[in-house]
Formats: C-alpha cells, structure tokens, sequence
C-alpha cells in the first residue's frame, strides 16, 4: 500500500472519529465545512468545463427548498423530496442551460447569467414569505428522531450524511479528473 493511501486512510479514520471527541458547536462548524467543501468540489469540475459558474447557490436552493416545502406542507418523505429537488435543479440548470450554450453565451457573459440566476431564485424564495419564510428562513415541521423524516436530535448524524456526501462529490471528481474524460473536458475548456 502506497504511503499516500496510509495517510488517506488515516485521515479518513479521523474524520470518522470526530463526532466522539468533538463538541456540538465545532461538530456544527465541521458539518459547515463538509458541506461546502461539498459546493468547492463540484464547481472545481465546473471550472473543467473553463465556466465560472455562480448559479450553484440557485441549484442549492431548490435542492434545499423543495424536499422542505414537501415535507412541512405534504408530508412527503425527503428521501422522494431530495431526488424530487435535485431532478428540479437539473431541470433548472438545463432550462438556463441550453440557451447559453445555443446562443454561445460563454465568459462574463455566463458569469453574469448565472449570477442573476442566483439572485432570481433568492429574490423569489425571499418575496415568497408566506410559503418560505421570506428572509428568516423556513423551519420544517418537526419530527423528532426520525430516518424517515431525515431529522436527528444529535449532530453526529448530520456529521455523517455530510462527510459521505462529501467523500462521494471527491469520488466522482476523482473519476472525472483522472479518466480519459479529462481530456475531453480540457477540450471543452480551449473550445
């Protein structure tokens, strides 16, 4: 086993072990820094593309927003709710999308588009207050210890969902970064 492997899987088993000998406040603040680690990952693949995206907060609303709405107003698990939103974000994304790259909207341009597009979503999830919670945020009905309802009195719990989410966004970055695909993708970016 190569020595970069070693340290990887240490790393890992301290990650793992964290929750035990962390207190709440830094668990929440680990938990922050998983989940945009999560975000850094996936815009530097973006950034293989040669885009600067800003839109990934408009994606992360709906992703966030929609499993919320239908768990407080319809009772709808979130495990139907987060593919419910993520096929939503897609859905978004390639209705943006399509156009940009018909009409070859690419630079600043894109830059700029994205970042309307982030504050259009905003803007709407804000003017929505009675649905949303407008600028103070949504709360979702409470549930208590619940895997169906994805709520959990203890962080740890949301310390693992975050770190697997995580470990599996660098998965598949790796994949990409390290494939035949990479080629592929640098030509896209030069094009």
């Amino acid at each position: 086993m190569s020595p970069v492997r070693i340290l990887a899987l240490i790393g890992l088993a301290i990650l793992i072990a964290l929750p035990a000998i962390t207190p709440t406040y830094f668990l929440h603040l680990l938990i922050q820094i998983l989940l945009w680690s999560f975000i850094y990952t996936a815009w530097a693949l973006m950034g293989r593309f040669g885009f600067v995206s800003f839109g990934h907060g408009a994606f992360m609303g709906v992703g966030a927003y929609v499993p919320a709405l239908l768990w407080s107003y319809y009772g709808l698990t979130p495990w139907i709710g987060i593919p419910l939103g993520v096929f939503l974000s897609a859905l978004l994304a390639f209705v943006i999308g399509y156009p940009c790259f018909r009409l070859r909207v690419v630079g600043h341009y894109f830059a700029l588009v994205t970042l309307a597009l982030s504050q259009v979503v905003l803007l709407s999830l804000t003017a929505a207050r009675d649905i949303t919670g407008g600028s103070l945020g949504f709360t979702p009905k409470a549930a208590g210890h619940s895997w169906y309802a994805l709520q959990f009195p203890e962080k740890s719990y949301f310390y693992g969902i975050a770190l697997l989410l995580w470990l599996v966004g660098l998965y598949v970055w790796q994949r990409i970064d390290r494939g035949i695909n990479r080629e592929a993708l640098a030509a896209i970016s030069e094009d």
